[in-house]
């Protein structure tokens, strides 16, 4: 792997998650009406956006908790060598979306939604999914076989 493209990965990477704890950790504006409560009941929350796809709002939040952290599964196994695993990138997705959560709770009008959590780490896994389907270097094979 060269210095480069690993020194590229690590600044996308590290740009995309200040960005997004920029949005999530601030708080938020909610629409006239919309009240902000805390979800412990797995997917709840995803339900309400099955249930609502001609609603803009839905959409993005679902789409948006998706993203978040998938540059994390794509980009992590070439920024951060500790995340040449699939189980690596899900447990640090989950500690970083976790932590989010619990944050969320301290900052005006956010909730803990644990569907939210379960987007983020399924969007780690899409991207570490794209990852491996990606063709790599030959520097890269040995180190992320494909699946079969």
């Amino acid at each position: 792997m060269s210095v480069s493209a690993r020194l590229i990965a690590r600044l996308v990477l590290g740009a995309w998650i200040v960005a997004g704890l920029l949005l999530t950790l601030q708080p938020a504006q909610p629409a006239p009406g919309q009240v902000v409560e805390h979800n412990l009941i797995p997917l709840r929350t995803i339900a309400i956006y099955l249930g609502n796809p001609e609603s803009g709002f839905w959409i993005r939040q679902a789409v948006g908790n998706l993203l978040f952290l998938l540059p994390l599964g794509l980009l992590g196994p070439i920024a951060l060598p500790g995340l040449d695993r699939w189980w690596h990138v899900v447990l640090v997705a989950a500690a970083l979306s976790l932590a989010i959560e619990v944050a969320q709770l301290w900052i005006p009008d956010r909730a803990f939604d644990v569907d939210d959590l379960l987007l983020n780490v399924a969007g780690a896994g899409l991207g570490y999914g794209i990852f491996l389907v990606l063709p790599h270097k030959p520097a890269l094979r040995g180190r992320f076989p494909r699946p079969r």
